[in-house]
């Protein structure tokens, strides 16, 4: 659903959205309340949905080769 980068801003902006609320005093208004809520919603259900499949073995596919990428040691690199 979203990138780290983009879970990480939206978290800044829950954090900021209530700290600066709540200091200007705007937090009893309920749109105000709305939009912050939404917002950490949506950062927990990113958090709890997993990667697809596919994603996954990519993910894998890559370790797997670098793993077996050759050795600095070999008889090729001497």
């Amino acid at each position: 659903m979203f990138t780290d980068k983009q879970s990480l801003i939206l978290c800044a902006i829950v954090v900021f959205g209530f700290s600066i609320s709540g200091i200007l005093g705007i937090l009893d208004n309920y749109v105000i309340i709305a939009v912050l809520a939404l917002l950490f919603v949506l950062i927990v259900v990113n958090l709890v949905m997993q990667k697809p499949i596919e994603e996954k073995d990519a993910v894998t596919n890559e370790f797997e080769d670098s793993k077996s990428s050759p050795n600095v040691f070999s008889n090729d690199n001497i």
